[in-house]
């Protein structure tokens, strides 16, 4: 019982969120796009018709009001998509190749990152959308490497069977950076709450209800030795997955 009141709770306060979510995006983005266009309407009016010195100062404060704009639409636009249900397409999905997959554009560009692999072979295949699943990764890859830093460091990937539960694999991203600041620990997916100074709160929430809305569990926590880690349960295929309770019947 407790249980369904607490899920319970949980669905009142997304929906509330959602609904924040959606009257933030319709409020803040009406007087964007007019802001923007006045800015660069300034600039392309005066900039030739002043002395340098003034031009330099035109030209500063007109591209810092239009990349500023940009930002708040990117703002705007998480804010949307928090608003959006889950357009969940589940299909069979070998997860350790979309692991590589993703890896490998990351790698290319992420080079003060060391990235670790512990990938299980032969794992069933997953039932998840694989669109929803690239955006949860690469959210968290991004948000490793924020944590991470201009120094750098590693970023480990690793995949298993769920010991307690082998109708669900088991995806962790673990990083040695500083970890989840411990006073936002318990609430580093709710909507709005972020360690970055630009971030807009909602990349962990969305990620994790695109999991939840797949079937899948995603929970963070941090490591004893520092860093932290993000752990995701997600179902494998039916026809697969044998739970522990039949396989010991089987072998009874």
């Amino acid at each position: 019982m407790f249980d369904d009141a607490t899920a319970l709770i949980k669905a009142q306060r997304d929906a509330a969120w959602g609904e924040v979510a959606r009257r933030l995006a319709h409020e803040i983005k009406n007087p964007l796009t007019p802001i923007q266009l006045s800015a660069e309407r300034i600039r392309r009016r005066y900039l030739d018709k002043i002395e340098k010195d003034d031009r330099e100062i035109l030209d500063r404060a007109t591209r810092t009001i239009v990349q500023q704009v940009e930002s708040m639409k990117s703002m705007v636009d998480a804010f949307s998509d928090y608003a959006q249900p889950v357009n969940s397409r589940p299909k069979c999905l070998d997860i350790n190749t979309l692991i590589r997959d993703i890896t490998e554009l990351h790698i290319a560009h992420l080079t003060k990152i060391r990235f670790l692999f512990d990938l299980t072979d032969d794992l069933p295949l997953v039932m998840t959308d694989p669109t929803g699943v690239r955006q949860v990764l690469n959210n968290l890859i991004i948000n490793a490497s924020d944590a991470l830093g201009d120094k750098g460091g590693e970023l480990k990937l690793s995949t298993r069977i769920d010991h307690a539960n082998d109708n669900f694999l088991v995806l962790e991203l673990q990083d040695n950076g500083p970890g989840f600041p411990a006073e936002l620990l318990d609430r580093i997916f709710e909507p709005y709450v972020t360690t970055k100074i630009s971030g807009s709160g909602l990349g962990l929430p969305i990620s994790r209800r695109i999991i939840e809305e797949n079937g899948g569990t995603m929970r963070a926590t941090n490591l004893p030795k520092g860093g932290a880690v993000v752990i995701i349960h997600l179902p494998v295929t039916q026809s697969q997955g044998t739970s522990i309770d039949e396989r010991q019947g089987k072998r009874e």
